[in-house]
């Protein structure tokens, strides 16, 4: 490559530049972060954040916590608030994939997020800034960029651009990226503020969907005694009018009762469900809301942005740092965005379910709904959206009798050190291919040639075991377990070990049988050869 004046440059610098800037600075890639507006914006817009997401930047180890409420459950109720069903978010059996979604308050979490960038002496953040243009040529892009406040413009070069610069991204349109609309947009009005004290319709659940077809709503309960009511539009509502608070009070005081709430924003929308065509254009990508527009009702708009820095910023620095071929960075676009408009659709019809306007529809749904969860309970309702299966790309999955989701995305594991020390895998793991044994007794002794590549890629293996045999490589690790998650994990998938990548998807399921270590090991290392991303 070219020497250019930066490694990545990430244009917007929201919740999804903000993940990337994170992730950037923990990888020590020379990087430049700008964006149009000036300090954090005062007020919430996303409020939901998960687990996946979580884990993510974990590795950042950030000095302040995000505040997060996690969601128990939501509940459906009907025109007469009775319940049509409820939705239970949280799932106790660990050996599972745990998809656990929390509200939190954007500005706070923005704030934290910045201030852990701007630790890096890597990031150099410049706010006010905004790209203008920019050209690709052979394998780096020349950006113009200009200072809003002084009106000057700098032309600076860099191996690769990021636009996570929004729905109406200028990298997006710079690059003559078109969008495919799916044609699903609707109105809402949004209210958000805060509460003395908790509403008393919260006690078990922290989310309701009000399926009035006369006039839906969602009321949450966010973090920090933060509430959110969103207010649908229906025909002949004016925007004007809806916003005055003597108008939407109306619609939501059979919730406030005699709490004592202020309301800080107040903002009406539309929603949209859109992707871009294409994801990568040569050296420039498009992630968040630059790639895809989601509809709210599976709260992953934010959260699908953040996978998709995930998924990208691994492969780039292994470019970056010789490890890998190039030619991974196309995996980026083949993985996430079918996974993303499987989301998408998947949310579309959610909200048609959740939201129709018509009443014998609505009614048809009740009847429907109260009738299927009383036999089978309300787990397979909704799709658990973050362990769809990712697109062709870096995996070799087998295929399994049992496909649900678990298999694609694999869940933290408590462990103990032999020092004693409690910790996770992802702690020991960070952001590197792993191994994980689960008990494993065969010969562990690695060759010369193995030894060098697993070095080169800084592999780790973990063998959750009570016996203590050393192997020849330094990064093997003994581990105790503190339950029996795993144990349960591997029975469920026939299996004696996890390949996980960097992001903590599952490469491949083993059955060690007899092999040794050194048989497991070059296996492991032919298959990462296929998928051409070792150079």
């Amino acid at each position: 490559m070219s020497e250019t004046d930066y490694d990545v440059i990430v244009a917007g610098y929201g919740p999804v530049g903000e993940t990337c800037a994170n992730l950037l600075g923990y990888y020590k890639i020379k990087s430049l972060i700008i964006d149009k507006e000036i300090n954090v914006y005062p007020l919430p817009r996303a409020i939901t954040w998960d687990r996946e997401c979580e884990r993510a930047i974990s590795v950042c180890e950030f000095s302040e916590e995000i505040h997060l409420r996690p969601i128990r459950a939501a509940d459906h109720i009907d025109s007469n608030e009775k319940l049509i069903f409820r939705a239970e978010l949280i799932d106790d059996v660990k050996y599972k994939y745990n998809h656990y979604l929390s509200f939190m308050h954007q500005p706070q979490f923005d704030k934290v997020h910045r201030e852990n960038a701007s630790k890096y002496e890597t990031n150099t953040i410049k706010e006010g800034w905004e790209i203008v243009d920019f050209s690709q040529e052979n394998d780096f892009v020349t950006c113009k960029v200009r200072d809003i406040d002084n009106n000057s413009t700098n032309t600076i070069t860099t191996k690769y651009l990021i636009g996570s610069d929004g729905a109406s991204s200028s990298v997006r349109k710079i690059a003559n990226i078109e969008l495919q609309d799916y044609n699903s947009d609707e109105t809402w009005m949004v209210v958000d503020g805060y509460n003395d004290k908790q509403f008393e319709c919260f006690k078990e659940v922290d989310a309701i969907q009000f399926c009035n077809p006369k006039r839906p709503i969602t009321i949450i309960q966010g973090a920090r005694n933060r509430f959110r009511f969103e207010i649908g539009f229906v025909r002949g509502d004016k925007k004007e009018e809806i916003q005055k608070e003597e108008v939407f009070k109306k619609y939501i005081d059979r919730w406030i009762k005699n709490s004592n709430v202020t309301f800080d924003r107040k903002a009406v929308y539309s929603f949209h469900a859109a992707t871009a065509k294409q994801w990568r254009k040569k050296n420039v990508f498009l992630l968040g809301d630059a790639a895809h527009q989601m509809p709210p009702f599976m709260g992953q708009g934010l959260n699908s942005g953040c996978r998709d820095a995930e998924n990208l910023l691994w492969k780039i620095n292994g470019v970056l740092d010789g490890t890998f071929n190039e030619s991974i960075l196309d995996t980026y676009q083949s993985e996430r965005k079918p996974h993303a408009e499987k989301i998408m659709h998947a949310a579309i019809r959610i909200g048609g379910i959740i939201n129709a306007k018509n009443s014998i529809k609505a009614f048809l749904r009740n009847v429907f709904f109260r009738i299927v969860t009383t036999f089978s309970g309300t787990g397979n309702l909704f799709p658990a959206h973050v362990g769809i299966k990712l697109g062709e790309g870096i995996h070799n999955m087998p295929v399994l009798k049992n496909s649900s989701i678990e298999r694609y995305y694999f869940n933290n594991v408590d462990i103990k050190l032999r020092d004693g020390r409690l910790q996770t895998t992802d702690q020991l793991l960070q952001k590197n291919f792993g191994l994980i044994f689960n008990n494993f007794n065969n010969k562990k002794m690695i060759s010369e040639a193995n030894l060098k590549l697993l070095k080169k890629l800084n592999f780790k293996i973990i063998n959750l075991t009570d016996s203590y045999e050393d192997s020849n490589y330094d990064q093997y690790i003994h581990c105790k377990k503190i339950n029996n998650d795993f144990d349960l994990y591997c029975k469920r998938y026939n299996c004696d070990a996890v390949f996980l990548r960097p992001d903590k998807y599952i490469f491949d399921l083993i059955n060690t049988e007899d092999e040794s270590l050194d048989e497991i090991v070059s296996k492991i290392l032919n298959q990462l050869k296929e998928k051409v991303i070792i150079n």
